[in-house]
């Protein structure tokens, strides 16, 4: 070992003399701005055989208490009271921070003991924990089909992926909510069961060719958008995104009726059959309104979202987005058609209106949204007097945060891209996927505010065409008054 270290080191001060004059990436320049990476203090050899000498002496614990080893187990010391991440890290902390260790750490059967546990006691993780569990994992369900994207290598494969989904059935049995029927029952296929997809739209053709459109540029003509209407109110550097990105985050915002709502169409509402308080408004953007809100979208360009990632660290590929306040008179207006059909109140706490910061998607082939649940947000919006971006715009003694996902879809001329949700069977181990099919102008509200009813989903993969979405919320006191 000490002479493949010697080699390595020599091996690597040549590389290192060789390549003294190649730019630096970008994700090297970001490290300035905090913390320094991993390879700038330790190589990557030197680090595979820190691993090896270590798990080969956990094989002969006899021997770590010999004098040979003092030096070592004065290091490992060092390095445990130094860690603030991991089960060394968790020792006396409560259920939920030894489960976040003990998921960090990759010890999945630690965890699911852990979360039994808590299924016994009744506890229940806060709305933050619970999204970073499933964060950790990031679980692939495998629903995706993927077609050859030229130059574009589709990423996210996993060999203990089926383990993960039984670590993920187990958090989902903590918060539920779990399915009260049959479906899943004689699963043999593996731990996801896919159901049959809610389709509200039994039509074969689609609502309206808006990809077609956009191709072939007649959107603008039909769908003339006023860029002058528009204005950036804040700008995010690429590096000092959370987590840092290779592109900024760029906010717009509107003036009245950039984006015109007339008259609104027959609205309706469907509840899931089997997904508790998952509904599906229907028709509550015309055809014409959501080609309107597209052409703004493409018109002020979509940006690529591109999270930055340690090399060789297993990512998903993301969609391109479009981030929008929108303005008071189309948040009024459209508030209008749907206030009938979401909750008053919950818990006490009563209904205020939309969030106005608007992520509008375009998803195609390759792009995807692993499976997530969905955080809550303050309601956004524009400081008056400064025309400033307010990240909460609520009245200082009247605070609200969103209790439920508003998800606008802006097309249906694509295959694939259902919104799919993951729901525990009653066999343990089994989570039936419910797939929901978007319907152009509809609109799927689902809850997320609080950990207990969150509903884990994902963005199932779109195999031909592009997909445009909007990800919004409905906001609600944080203090009940009724």
């Amino acid at each position: 070992m000490a002479k493949r270290k010697r080699n390595n080191a020599a091996s690597n001060a040549v590389k290192k003399q060789a390549t003294a004059s190649l730019p630096s990436p970008p994700h090297e320049k970001e490290t300035a701005l905090g913390a320094p990476s991993i390879h700038a203090v330790i190589s990557p050899e030197e680090m595979e055989i820190a691993v090896e000498t270590l798990q080969s002496l956990t094989e002969h614990p006899a021997l770590i208490k010999s004098k040979a080893c003092k030096d070592l187990r004065a290091a490992v010391y060092n390095f445990r009271q130094a860690s603030t991440t991991g089960m060394a890290a968790a020792e006396n902390s409560n259920l939920t921070a030894r489960i976040s260790a003990a998921l960090t750490d990759g010890k999945y059967t630690d965890a699911m003991i852990l979360l039994a546990e808590m299924r016994i006691r009744k506890e229940t993780p806060s709305l933050g924990a619970l999204c970073r569990w499933v964060r950790t994992l990031d679980v692939i369900s495998g629903l995706s089909i993927h077609v050859q994207v030229p130059g574009q290598t589709v990423v996210g494969k996993n060999a203990s992926n089926e383990e993960l989904v039984e670590v993920l059935d187990a958090i989902l049995r903590v918060t539920g909510p779990t399915d009260t029927t049959s479906n899943g029952i004689d699963a043999t296929s593996g731990p996801i069961s896919l159901q049959e997809t809610w389709n509200l739209w039994p039509a074969a053709e689609p609502t309206r060719q808006l990809r077609r459109s956009i191709e072939d540029k007649s959107i603008f003509t039909t769908s003339p958008i006023d860029k002058t209407k528009f204005r950036i109110i804040e700008t995010t550097p690429a590096p000092l995104r959370k987590p840092p990105n290779l592109h900024p985050a760029v906010l717009f915002a509107s003036q009245d009726d950039t984006v015109f709502l007339g008259q609104g169409p027959k609205t309706e509402v469907y509840h899931h059959p089997n997904v508790p308080n998952l509904r599906l408004i229907r028709d509550v953007l015309s055809p014409e309104e959501c080609s309107s809100i597209v052409a703004a979208g493409e018109t002020m360009e979509f940006i690529p979202d591109a999270p930055m990632r340690p090399q060789g660290e297993d990512t998903s590929i993301l969609a391109h987005n479009f981030y929008w306040i929108v303005d008071q008179a189309f948040h009024d207006k459209l508030w209008d058609r749907v206030k009938a059909f979401v909750p008053e109140s919950v818990g006490g706490r009563k209904v205020r209106g939309i969030n106005r910061r608007f992520r509008v998607y375009r998803y195609v082939p390759g792009a995807e949204y692993r499976c997530h649940i969905d955080g809550a947000w303050p309601p956004s919006g524009i400081d008056p007097v400064t025309d400033a971006y307010q990240y909460d715009s609520s009245p200082s003694h009247a605070r609200q945060s969103s209790l439920f996902t508003f998800l606008i879809y802006l097309n249906d001329d694509f295959r694939g891209g259902e919104t799919t949700f993951f729901i525990p069977s009653v066999k343990d181990g089994v989570i039936n996927a419910y797939p929901v099919k978007p319907i152009m102008g509809s609109v799927a509200v689902f809850p997320h505010g609080e950990a207990a009813g969150a509903l884990l989903h994902e963005g199932t993969g779109v195999v031909e065409g592009a997909k445009y979405v909007i990800r919004t919320d409905v906001e609600y006191d944080v203090d009940p008054s009724v």
